[in-house]
């Protein structure tokens, strides 16, 4: 806790005047007494008192020391924490919260404006003249320093203080303390330090702070919490139950997943909440095209819903990509009632076949692993299922993969060279979907290290190819009802895989776990089919167990498989090639083929609005290629857990203020009057208790100046009393 005085040289001289009873009682001037007969009676009597009189002269003097001191101390104004002074200029950081909570209404008005009249409230009270400069940090995640370093322009502060809007991001208290902490620091230059908090106590659960570097701050000042309970219902998020659309052929159900939340209320009652999907499109408004009506349990505070809606009244906003807007009803904050959607879209697929053979025989046991994939992908020219399949010969396949390619089957694996696998690996990482089975007639697993660095930790250790002697199924509860590839079989799964039969497998077991996921299982839980995650800008690979041939499985003669390659190829394209979903305030990270960017306007709302580097604003970011063609979005969602209304108490808010500050305590400081400039009191110079003690320290004084009189008067008189007695005997 930092000590301060208003004059240190007056507080220094008035503890050597503590000096001056001490030496005068020790200067003294003792008289020798000249012993005579009758004295000898009179010195017997004095000694039996001198010893009182001793001990009542050493507690005047104590008090006399004391009472100096004090005086001292007062006049000197030595304070515990406080210090600001108007003799030492001032540096003031205020940290003004304009999160996503903020924007809550909070009658007449918002939270943020109620910060902004108590952030320009406590500058106005600094003076440029007197040295006094101000640094603004805004406290929604990135917490950005607004004026930093500390600035004497104190006007120029005000105005951006007064333009500040509403971010779509939560809190990030801990950074902006760490950058307050650094402030205003002049080993060189005596200051005062002081913090000021223009925030709310609603939705601060989740934050947290660190003391790992505490800023020293003489003073910190924070707007005083306003209890009361405000109700809000936000989006906390929103993903579509399937990841892609086609606007040909086959259209499969779609539909939204909505995540609400509600906060701010004990004990809530009974309500309605309308949710309503959007179809956006640029430069205009969008169109409805799905509403649901949820109900609201009383104390309910999370809810879930799914809204069916037609594909085909999805319209693309470029080459590659839709976007969806879900809403719900206004409330108290507007800013976390909707949450963007992308969706990747293609008029058809484009799929690339890799196989050894391409000749076609009604045999069924001669039948070639393409032509059943082309059956179950594409089983007409006229491509009404909107899938395209490209057969692509193994030797030729480094020139004839193109980039247009959306996804490719590799059914002859270890007759691809090293620069085949080089070129499928690059566009696996753009986001092209790789399905890999044994080869029919070859032994070799070279190939699987190709796999490995494509996708490491997919393939087990030492794997070999087993024979199921007698055949074993597929298992008919597995992790394919819940995974994310096969999402749309997990209904039927059950009863369509109870007929395949597996003959021989590739051993996909002793993999890393967190890489992988399962696809399909055999019946002694094995696994079948495997998938990697499809992160970091990669594209899903997935391996099956069994080459497509019926000496290894009959998997392709059943109707599992039709629908199996079907959802596996539509589910693996749209999600390998799926538009990264941020919550505001998160950083953007580009791929390498990212040579522009600019926000894209869907509509006129204001969320949509800020430049690319602000990522404390929902929008929409399109990214650029080197030939300008837009290949990716990036959508910046609003964060609902920074909105929720949640009272935190006085308390607990000091509790975590002060554990990131290094001062003595909190001084809580009501909201600034309405009735102008005159009605409103100094926040900076205002004595709070416990803050300064000199006026402690004068009273203190003054109480032993008269504890002094009294005492003097009382042993005076013994005193006198003593020395009559003496002189009459």
């Amino acid at each position: 806790m930092p000590f301060s005085l208003l004059h240190p040289g007056l507080f220094a001289f008035g503890l050597a005047c503590v000096s001056i009873p001490i030496i005068l009682h020790l200067l003294k001037r003792k008289r020798r007494p000249i012993p005579w007969g009758a004295m000898r009676f009179l010195e017997q009597a004095y000694r039996k008192r001198r010893r009182i009189l001793t001990i009542e002269q050493l507690i005047l003097l104590a008090l006399r020391c004391l009472l100096l001191a004090l005086i001292a101390m007062g006049v000197g104004s030595l304070m515990l924490g406080s210090g600001l002074t108007r003799n030492l200029p001032t540096t003031m950081v205020i940290l003004i919260d304009q999160s996503i909570g903020s924007a809550l209404d909070e009658g007449e008005l918002s939270s943020l404006e109620k910060n902004k009249r108590f952030a320009l409230r406590a500058l106005s009270e600094l003076d440029a003249s007197n040295g006094d400069r101000a640094a603004l940090i805004g406290l929604a995640k990135p917490a950005a320093g607004i004026v930093v370093p500390a600035s004497s322009d104190l006007g120029t502060i005000k105005r951006l203080i007064e333009q500040l809007e509403p971010t779509d991001s939560a809190v990030d208290l801990q950074s902006a303390m760490a950058r307050a902490g650094t402030i205003g620091t002049d080993a060189d230059r005596p200051i005062r330090r002081a913090l000021v908090l223009a925030t709310t106590g609603r939705g601060l659960e989740h934050v947290q702070t660190s003391s790992s570097a505490l800023g020293e701050f003489d003073r910190v000042l924070m707007r005083s919490i306003e209890y009361g309970q405000i109700e809000n219902i936000g989006v906390a998020d929103a993903t579509m139950t399937r990841s892609l659309v086609t606007h040909s052929g086959t259209v499969l159900p779609m539909g939204v997943r909505v995540e609400l939340v509600r906060s701010g209320i004990q004990g809530f009652d009974e309500t309605n909440s309308t949710i309503l999907i959007w179809d956006q499109h640029l430069g205009q408004a969008g169109e409805v095209i799905g509403r649901r009506t949820v109900r609201w349990k009383p104390g309910q505070e999370e809810l879930s819903a799914i809204l069916a809606i037609d594909p085909g009244s999805i319209r693309a906003i470029g080459a590659r990509t839709a976007m969806l807007k879900v809403t719900i009803d206004d409330d108290a904050n507007l800013r976390d009632n909707a949450r963007l959607i992308p969706l990747a879209t293609r008029t058809k697929i484009r799929v690339g076949v890799i196989d050894q053979q391409t000749q076609t025989n009604d045999n069924a046991s001669s039948i070639s692993a393409s032509r059943w994939v082309r059956a179950a992908l594409s089983p007409s020219d006229d491509e009404s299922m909107g899938i395209s399949i490209v057969d692509i010969a193994p030797s030729r396949a480094s020139s004839l993969l193109v980039a247009n390619l959306d996804a490719l089957i590799v059914l002859a694996p270890s007759l691809l060279d090293d620069a085949a696998w080089e070129r499928i690996s690059t566009l696996n990482r753009s986001g092209m979907l790789v399905i890999v089975t044994p080869d029919i007639e070859s032994g070799s697993l070279d190939w699987l290290d190709h796999i490995d660095s494509m996708a490491n930790g997919l393939i087990g250790r030492n794997p070999s190819i087993q024979t199921h002697d007698p055949a074993i199924g597929l298992a008919n509860e597995g992790p394919a009802n819940t995974n994310g590839l096969l999402a749309g079989l997990a209904f039927e799964y059950d009863q369509l895989a109870r007929s395949v039969l597996v003959m021989r497998s590739l051993s996909l077991e002793n993999a890393d776990s967190d890489s992988r996921s399962l696809v399909a299982t055999l019946a002694d839980g094995s696994a079948y089919a495997v998938q990697s995650s499809g992160q970091d800008g990669r594209g899903i690979v997935v391996v099956f167990g069994s080459a497509f041939e019926l000496s290894w499985t009959n998997l392709m003669a059943r109707p599992i498989f039709v629908a199996m390659m079907n959802e596996m190829v539509r589910q693996g394209v749209g999600i390998g090639t799926s538009m990264p979903v941020l919550v505001a305030g998160d950083r953007v990270t580009n791929d390498p083929w990212v040579i522009a960017s600019h926000r894209l306007t869907l509509d006129s709302e204001p969320n949509q609005s800020g430049s690319i580097e602000n990522t404390s604003r929902a929008g929409v970011i399109a990214q650029l290629d080197s030939q300008g063609t837009m290949r990716g979005l990036v959508v910046i969602a609003p964060d609902a857990s920074g909105a929720k209304t949640d009272l935190m108490s006085q308390e607990e808010l000091s509790e975590l203020i002060l554990a990131s500050v290094n001062a003595g305590q909190i001084d809580w400081v009501d909201q600034a009057p309405t009735g102008g400039s005159g009605d409103e009191k100094s926040i900076l110079q205002s004595s709070t208790p416990g803050v300064s003690i000199a006026l402690w320290v004068l009273m203190a004084a003054g109480f032993i100046a008269l504890l002094e009189l009294i005492l003097a008067r009382l042993f005076s008189v013994r005193l006198y009393s003593t020395q009559v007695n003496g002189a009459g005997a």
